[in-house]
Parts: C-alpha cells; sequence; structure tokens
C-alpha cells in the first residue's frame, strides 16, 4: 500500500463465521493473543447474542480490512447505552475512513434498537485511536482502573 491519503472503497457488512481468519488476524496486529479457535469461539458467542453484534469492513477486493464489535448495556445507575466493545483497522488501511464507516455501522445498529449513546473504552496506550474518537465526536468521560479476576 502506498501512503495515499484518499478515502477507501470499503463495504461493512455483518460479520460470519467465515471472516474468523482476517478477525483474527486484525485482533493480533493490536496485540491481542487469543489463537484461532479461541477467537472463533468469541466470534460465535457475539454473533449468537441478543444483545451483540459484529461488523466487518470489506475493501474492493473482497478482503477484510476491519471489524467492529457492539453490544447493549443496560446499566442501573446511567441506564441502557450501546458500547463499541472492539474496533480493529488493518494497520496498513488506516486513515482512510475505515474505522469511521465502522463506527457509523456501530451507531445505526444502537439507533435501531432505541439506544441514545454509544460508549468505548481504549487503552490508554493509543493516544492514536483517541485522536480518531474525539474527533468522531466522542468526549473522555472519566478515566479509571478496569480491574480483572479471573472466577473459572
Amino acid at each position: 500500500m502506498t501512503g495515499e491519503t484518499k478515502a477507501a472503497v470499503v463495504r461493512v457488512r455483518a460479520m460470519a463465521e467465515a471472516d474468523v481468519d482476517a478477525v483474527h488476524a486484525l485482533s493480533v496486529q493490536l496485540g491481542y493473543t487469543a489463537d484461532r479457535a479461541t477467537t472463533l469461539a468469541r466470534v460465535r458467542a457475539v454473533l449468537a447474542s441478543n444483545v451483540a453484534d459484529a461488523f466487518v469492513a470489506v475493501n474492493a477486493e473482497g478482503r477484510v480490512v476491519g471489524w467492529a464489535h457492539v453490544f447493549a448495556a443496560p446499566f442501573v445507575e446511567s441506564g441502557p447505552n450501546a458500547e463499541l466493545g472492539g474496533l480493529v483497522v488493518d494497520e496498513r488501511v488506516r486513515g482512510r475512513g475505515i474505522g469511521r464507516a465502522l463506527v457509523a455501522r456501530a451507531e445505526a445498529w444502537a439507533r435501531e434498537r432505541g439506544l441514545r449513546e454509544l460508549c468505548l473504552r481504549s487503552n490508554v496506550i493509543r493516544t492514536e485511536a483517541h485522536g480518531f474518537y474525539q474527533g468522531l465526536g466522542f468526549t473522555i468521560q472519566k478515566s479509571q482502573f478496569k480491574f480483572r479476576k479471573e472466577i473459572a
């Protein structure tokens, strides 16, 4: 790919199980270390969910160049909203409107369900992503720690 900034021509469609290899490869680009079988199980769980969905961006050659995952979150304290659970664009084609198209599809998904807010979490080290989201109208709501505990 060249360094041109021309907008990419992509089509955003529902993610399918058949997209798992591309979804896995893109996840690895961001440093997520799950193996392909784990990624497949996760994709299947999202696609089977009543409160979540996932989308892929496909270029003119039919190659998956990005994906997004969105879900509904019914919070007691703040009311229901949609959350962008994941967004990845192939590092070779970032800056060409692909992420914007995926976020727009996630917003449409939320509106279709009567949700009035789309939220997301972004690792503090992903400063480029922060600028991208702010450019789309997202504002920083708060800083927080995310805690995790294995319960298996």
